[in-house]
């Protein structure tokens, strides 16, 4: 049995992701809430805060709740309009719906040509717009109709025709059509499923719609160079795995492993933070010229020789004397990491080495 007070507990930490939707078994509300942030980015979260009294007495099933929904029903043969659910829909549909759309990359999507890619542009994106509908439509006791959201999106598909980025009317048309012919009452009871099949099933289409939002960004997003160049994502990742940063990045992973089968958990770690470099210790020695095994007389020696090298005051040329600040900096830098860590290795040393009172 449900209890209100656990439920305001969810709510009020796991409600932008629905975890009380979850809890009341409202599976279809917590996609819902987790895929839009809560439903609608916040909105339909704050709107829990009155309906959850409400919802505990749906899952609990309370013969209040069963003689006032049975009221409603003998009053009202369909459920009224909701603009809430209206909206949801809506909010929905476009999510699903413009999804689709951006898989499909502005060079494959011709409006001149009647080729594949302007027709999967003109017909794929209303069955995005018309899942999102009849998810939102099927919510609590109301029970969508599939064949009159699929209508009503692909209806819209003269508007996509004349501009394939004329996503937005698909599930507009669709919640117009739900909400006109296509609801009714849920009578029978929602079947009884348990919790590892529960979380089985959100887990799939969870990482379904996770897939979709990271094939977009595969396709549509760039990066910028430093030169300020914009590269598609989609060439980058390619030439990323075959540059020298993932060759060292894969030597590293390799050695960690050999590392961990000849030491085993308990060294893995430092050898993590070494391989990895957070303090930048291993770039300050490759910035000297030097090993990591070197002393601070060694690396004193070797910042005050390149220092001289490199100050900026002994280029003339402008262009040369930038590059000079900018490696001079960096040999400042590097020094100063080092002589840190050196100075607080040796104290920590001398800590350690200090003879505590109970060995006297």
């Amino acid at each position: 049995m449900a209890r209100l007070v656990i439920a305001y507990v969810l709510w009020f930490f796991g409600g932008w992701v629905g975890l009380h939707h979850f809890y009341l078994k409202r599976d279809r509300h917590a996609f819902v809430w987790w895929a839009t942030l809560g439903g609608a980015f916040g909105l339909g979260w704050v709107r829990d805060l009155w309906k959850l009294p409400d919802y505990v007495q749906e899952c609990n099933r309370d013969e209040e709740w069963k003689r006032e929904f049975t009221r409603r029903r003998s009053v009202d043969r369909k459920p009224s309009r909701s603009t809430s659910r209206f909206a949801g829909e809506i909010i929905m549909g476009n999510i699903l719906g413009y999804l689709i759309r951006a898989l499909l990359p502005e060079q494959y999507v011709d409006s001149t040509k009647l080729d594949l890619g302007f027709l999967l542009a003109v017909s794929l994106p209303q069955l995005g717009a018309a899942i999102g509908v009849h998810l939102v439509a099927n919510i609590g006791r109301h029970k969508g109709s599939w064949s009159w959201a699929a209508l009503g999106a692909y209806i819209a598909t003269p508007w996509l025709i004349l501009n394939p980025d004329n996503v937005a009317v698909a599930p507009l048309m669709s919640a117009i059509f739900v909400q006109w012919k296509g609801v009714t009452w849920r009578t029978d009871p929602e079947p009884k499923r348990g919790l590892f099949r529960r979380v089985s099933k959100l887990t799939f289409y969870g990482t379904l719609y996770l897939a979709l939002w990271g094939c977009v960004i595969y396709f549509n997003a760039s990066i910028t160079t430093k030169d300020g160049e914009e590269i598609p994502l989609r060439e980058a990742i390619p030439n990323f795995f075959k540059s020298p940063a993932w060759a060292e990045t894969k030597d590293s992973m390799h050695r960690l492993y050999n590392y961990f089968q000849a030491h085993g958990w308990r060294r893995i770690w430092d050898e993590i933070k070494e391989t990895f470099d957070p303090v930048g210790e291993q770039n300050a020695y490759k910035v000297l010229g030097l090993s990591s095994s070197a002393t601070q007389e060694e690396i004193t020696h070797a910042y005050r020789k390149m220092s001289r090298q490199w100050h900026p005051d002994k280029q003339k040329d402008p262009q040369k004397k930038e590059e000079a600040q900018e490696k001079f900096i960096e040999i400042q830098q590097a020094y100063d990491i080092l002589s840190s860590i050196k100075a607080r290795r040796s104290a920590k040393n001398k800590q350690s080495s200090r003879p505590r009172k109970d060995e006297f």
